[in-house]
């Protein structure tokens, strides 16, 4: 059995989980807890992961309090309670 994770997605694209920012799933590694997300709610794959199959540049991921950015890391091994947060870089100007 595979344990429960939460994976957390911004607001911005809540929309698109059914305004859902929490959704627990269970997955044994980093990457299929976002496979898992996917699998619920597919329209998102392509907010969070480019078309050569990396992160989009303005996304960032995290297990717990650690980055996710290696390719070791996204095979790390969850516990059970453990947090994945999905986070988008908001950028602009003032429009001046």
């Amino acid at each position: 059995m595979m344990p429960p994770v939460t994976v957390v997605v911004p607001r911005m694209l809540a929309v698109l989980a059914r305004d859902e920012r929490r959704i627990d799933v269970e997955a044994d590694t980093v990457r299929n807890a976002l496979e898992a997300l996917f699998t619920r709610h597919p329209e998102l794959r392509v907010h969070v992961f480019a078309e050569d199959g990396e992160m989009r540049e303005h996304v960032r991921c995290f297990h717990n309090d650690r980055p996710v950015e290696s390719p070791a890391d996204w095979e790390r091994v969850p516990a059970a309670g453990d947090t994945v947060t999905i986070l988008q870089a908001v950028s602009g100007g003032t429009g001046r």
